[in-house]
């Protein structure tokens, strides 16, 4: 189960909010991602952009030792195998 950013911690890592995410991608004017989409699990984090028009992806980052929060993609639904996630994750599709 993916811990919601109020939740703070993924492991043994710090939760990011919804502003510090933002700081890390160039979003289009008028876009933000909403707070309460911020999910973490195992080292990676998605967020939902919102803004004036209407969109229906979300937005990828990972953690990594000496680096921190990076962002990794975007897109509408994600295939585990292709991020080298062997396990369920809550932001991964499943055929």
């Amino acid at each position: 189960m993916a811990a919601k950013a109020s939740d703070r911690t993924t492991g043994s890592v710090t939760c990011p909010s919804a502003k510090a995410l933002a700081k890390l991608v160039a979003l289009p004017k008028g876009w933000y991602f909403v707070p309460s989409s911020v999910e973490c699990w195992k080292g990676w984090v998605t967020a939902e952009p919102d803004g004036p028009s209407t969109g229906d992806g979300v937005y990828l980052f990972q953690h990594k030792a000496g680096t921190g929060w990076r962002y990794h993609s975007q897109g509408s639904a994600y295939d585990c195998k292709d991020l080298g996630i062997n396990e369920p994750a809550p932001f991964c599709q499943y055929p």
